[in-house]
Parts: structure tokens; C-alpha cells; sequence
């Protein structure tokens, strides 16, 4: 009877450790995964300023060059050039 217990329990315990072995493993790839996303959102402003200034940078040459205009509204970029915009792209 004792030997039905122990091995039951030591089967219970195997069971477990490979359990957590699984779970440790997934918890690894999703902090992984997340660290990732976190990195993108990171990089998010400074990716927006640069794709702002290049956009800028198409439209003002958009007004010499349809095939720049036809970028921007190819990708649904509207781009608004004033005289600062100018003159900051332009040093």
C-alpha cells in the first residue's frame, strides 16, 4: 500500500515538474513577444518625425513633379506646405 502511495505521488510530482517546464518555455516566448511590441512602440515618435519630414520633402518636390504627388496620394498622405515647413527643409 505504501509503495501504491509513493509512486503515486512521485508520478504527481513528475507531472508537475513537466508542467512547469511547459509553462516556464511559453511564459519565456511570450515575454519575448512583448519585448518586441515594446521595442516598435518605442521607436514610434521618432519614426513619425521622420516620416514627416519625408513626407514634407515629397510634396514640396510634388509641386515641381506630378509622379510625387501621385505618392502622397497613393498613399493617403495629405501634406500642408507653409513657409516654415520650407524653410526648415530647406536650410
Amino acid at each position: 500500500m505504501q509503495r501504491i502511495v509513493l509512486w503515486s505521488l512521485s508520478g504527481l510530482v513528475s507531472a508537475l515538474l513537466l508542467v512547469n517546464l511547459f509553462l516556464g518555455l511559453s511564459t519565456r516566448g511570450a515575454i519575448s513577444q512583448i519585448q518586441a511590441v515594446q521595442s516598435q512602440v518605442a521607436n514610434g515618435p521618432q519614426m513619425e518625425t521622420v516620416l514627416r519630414n519625408l513626407s514634407i520633402r515629397i510634396a514640396m518636390a510634388g509641386e515641381k513633379e506630378p509622379a510625387f504627388r501621385e505618392i502622397l496620394k497613393k498613399h493617403e498622405l495629405n501634406v500642408k506646405l507653409d513657409d516654415k515647413a520650407e524653410a526648415k527643409a530647406n536650410p
